[in-house]
């Protein structure tokens, strides 16, 4: 899911770098696009990352801890 959702970003975002200009203030068009990349980009930043592997201590621990340089 968050592949497609970065892919559609991607596309939304190309479309609207090479929108045709001038773009005139009442272009309901470029609005709609710029909307839906922002919902899109909204739901890929609640996405979950999936757990890490380690805990926070043992990253930690394999960083030196105390003894960390």
């Amino acid at each position: 899911m968050r592949e497609d959702l970065e892919r559609r970003i991607a596309e939304i975002s190309a479309e609207i770098r090479n929108y045709p200009t001038p773009i005139a203030r009442c272009d309901e068009q470029l609005v709609a696009l710029i909307e839906e990349r922002s919902l899109l980009m909204n739901s890929l930043n609640n996405i979950k990352d999936p757990e890490p592997s380690c805990t926070p201590e043992a990253l930690w621990t394999n960083d030196g801890g105390f003894n960390a340089a």
